[in-house]
């Protein structure tokens, strides 16, 4: 320790290098020499257990450094680029996963009422007897009132948790498989561009593979959706509940009409937007259209897979809810997709089969295209937050 000193005008120090420095001069210089010993072991990933490392001066332990905050502050921002930015964005297919997750989670959640009140549309006749009594829902200002005043607000987000948790990885492999199989032909005929026929096929194909990974999470969505008595829990525990009552099959019953049903909707969907996407005035500062016009391309898009697809989701629908709407003898129980399309034109008329398809309009224009703007986003900002983590790692090994 250095001999403490008074300088002539009173200030307490010591004299070091045959100079006198002040006590607050004299205690900074400890503690950056301590800070920089730190941060390079930290850096050098060899830091040393507390009991191991240097003891301070009494001077140095009651003051902090100056530089202690933004220390931390750049240690957490290395292991986040490390440990979890890094990790999760090192790709181009991981980051096509993540942001397909993020646009199925916002744009489902913003259209749930409307999800909730097309669902109750479509199975509502299995609960009805005689046949031609009057339905429950009538419309869907008529519906979302009665739902408020039966079950409050959160009666209108009823399945909502079960659907992002199943929309959230079919959004993400739906996108990611189209990204593959779009991949995959530029390689083959050695351009990039894709003819109509290319991103409906494509499409169908991402579409069945994301459906059938996660089948049984829709099954168990559309249970709790129609569930008005609290049978089911959540989930998770709702299909441990299905499964042991009825069966591990149970949870792909309704696979076939679905996958049948959603390769020309997710076909449709992307031939429409892609085809209609290159036709728009690119904006000359962003060199990409502007985002009105996209989500009115989207828009339209999703209003034409719903047209194609909609009476084979009313048939998967019904399949999946019989076993708990059900109420009456006369109602039947049908056995598979052709039974199911005899039973509702005989019992409904081919009406029935179109059943809820107004609100549904109204809940897949706004879905579908803030889903494909919000992948588009997402897209870039990742791509963007990839490059910059990137630098930010280059600059710490210099």
């Amino acid at each position: 320790v250095q001999p403490r000193s008074i300088s002539r005008d009173g200030r307490c120090g010591q004299v070091r290098d045959g100079r006198f420095r002040c006590g607050r001069q004299a205690r900074g210089g400890e503690r950056g020499a301590v800070s920089a010993e730190r941060r390079a072991r930290f850096l050098m990933g060899s830091a040393q257990p507390n009991d191991a490392q240097p003891r301070r001066s009494e001077a140095t332990v009651d003051s902090a450094p100056p530089g202690g905050a933004e220390d931390f502050d750049g240690r957490l921002l290395e292991r986040l680029d490390d440990w979890v930015i890094e990790p999760l964005l090192r790709t181009h297919g991981r980051r096509v996963l993540l942001a397909g997750g993020v646009a199925g989670l916002v744009s489902r959640t913003f259209v749930a009422p409307l999800e909730r009140t097309k669902l109750l549309f479509q199975v509502q006749s299995l609960s009805v007897s005689p046949p031609g009594q009057p339905m429950r829902y009538t419309s869907v200002t008529q519906s979302i009132s009665a739902i408020f005043e039966k079950e409050g607000l959160r009666g209108l987000f009823k399945g909502n948790g079960a659907n992002c948790v199943r929309i959230i990885p079919m959004s993400g492999l739906q996108f990611y498989a189209y990204d593959v199989l779009k991949c995959e032909i530029y390689a083959r005929q050695g351009s990039e561009t894709l003819t109509p026929l290319q991103r409906l096929g494509a499409g169908a194909m991402a579409g069945a593979f994301a459906q059938t990974l996660t089948y049984p999470l829709d099954f168990m969505r559309a249970r709790l959706t129609v569930d008005m008595h609290g049978r089911y829990s959540g989930i998770f525990t709702g299909m441990w509940a299905v499964a042991r009552a009825e069966g591990v099959g149970a949870l792909y019953r309704g696979l076939f009409p679905s996958l049948v049903g959603i390769m020309p909707y997710v076909g449709v969907d992307f031939m429409v937007y892609g085809t209609l996407r290159e036709m728009l005035p690119v904006n000359p500062v962003t060199g990409e259209p502007d985002t009105v016009p996209k989500l009115i391309v989207g828009a339209v898009a999703g209003a034409a897979g719903q047209t194609v697809a909609y009476p084979l989701d009313t048939i998967r629908r019904q399949l999946q809810v019989q076993d708990v709407k059900v109420k009456y003898p006369d109602v039947p129980k049908y056995e598979g997709l052709v039974d199911c399309f005899r039973g509702i034109v005989r019992r409904d008329g081919v009406r029935g089969l179109y059943r809820g398809i107004w609100p549904n309009y109204l809940k897949v224009a706004p879905s579908i295209s803030i889903q494909f703007v919000i992948f588009e986003k997402a897209c870039d900002t990742f791509a963007r937050t990839s490059k910059v983590v990137e630098q930010r790692q280059r600059l710490r090994m210099v």
